[in-house]
């Protein structure tokens, strides 16, 4: 993981960008891994017909060259293009794509005005073929502590390898941003009991940050988060298809609907 190229999403249209501050607060932390962004600066343009459509967004072009000052006098490699479209994710996926991005990262609120703006989003999650970090308000600098969510139950290829992802990708952030390091698995009953000493053999973690708790996946990881005042957490989306990766997905989506921090959704 010596190299990171992101696309962060800047909605105008928002008094204030979460996707660009979070950009800024990982640029001034100290690092060894060469870091790339690419910005893209827009919204969707709705059908002007529908009742429901937004009014204009004005802006001229010295606010929008201000949002780019910060990332000039820290002197970020980045590269940045406007866009508007009828069709938000495709445009976003289209350009990681187009700029070999590994991370898209936007905002809670990215294109909140959306008519189904919610499964649009989940769309966005659900189909990128990179990496997606959804910002969130709950999440203030520094980040201090980051939960990861893994399922140890399912011994397949599939999620050994998920989970050795999110695991690698947590023990890689809490080393980026100096963070505590927490790992959650959620159990149905008894017999579906995870292993802890499995979950310390991956992570390296003492016990006393390994967190086994039965309930449902999204009320365990969100109350977890509460407990230890977790700043980010981790997820996975499984990479098969057909009704295991719409189950995985509708798990990740419950998720991020309880908690108000910074999410890292895997693929």
């Amino acid at each position: 993981m010596d190299k990171r190229k992101y696309l962060v999403i800047v909605d105008p249209s928002h008094e204030e960008s979460l996707a660009l501050e979070r950009m800024l607060e990982i640029v001034r932390q100290e690092r060894k891994w060469d870091l790339e962004f690419h910005l893209l600066i827009g919204f969707e343009s709705p059908d002007k017909t529908e009742p429901n459509a937004p009014t204009e967004t004005v802006r001229s072009f010295k606010e929008l060259e201000a949002l780019l000052v910060p990332l000039d006098e820290l002197n970020v490699d980045y590269t940045a293009e406007f866009f508007w479209t009828r069709d938000w994710r495709k445009s976003i996926t289209d350009a990681a794509e187009r700029y070999g991005c590994d991370t898209i990262m936007l905002a809670e609120s990215s294109a909140e005005h959306k008519t189904g703006i919610t499964d649009s989003k989940w769309d966005l999650v659900r189909q990128a073929t990179c990496d997606v970090v959804i910002v969130d308000e709950g999440t203030k600098a520094p980040i201090d502590c980051i939960l990861a969510a893994v399922n140890t139950q399912a011994t397949d290829a599939v999620h050994v390898a998920l989970n050795e992802r999110i695991i690698e990708r947590g023990l890689f952030l809490s080393d980026y941003f100096g963070a505590e390091f927490h790992v959650v698995n959620a159990y149905k009953g008894s017999e579906d009991f995870p292993d802890r000493a499995l979950i310390g053999r991956m992570s390296g973690l003492p016990r006393e940050n390994i967190h086994r708790d039965m309930g449902k996946p999204e009320d365990v990881i969100a109350g977890i988060a509460e407990k230890i005042d977790a700043d980010m957490v981790i997820l996975g989306i499984s990479t098969r298809k057909g009704l295991a990766a719409t189950f995985s997905s509708h798990t990740t989506e419950k998720v991020m609907e309880k908690i108000t921090i910074d999410v890292v959704a895997l693929s």
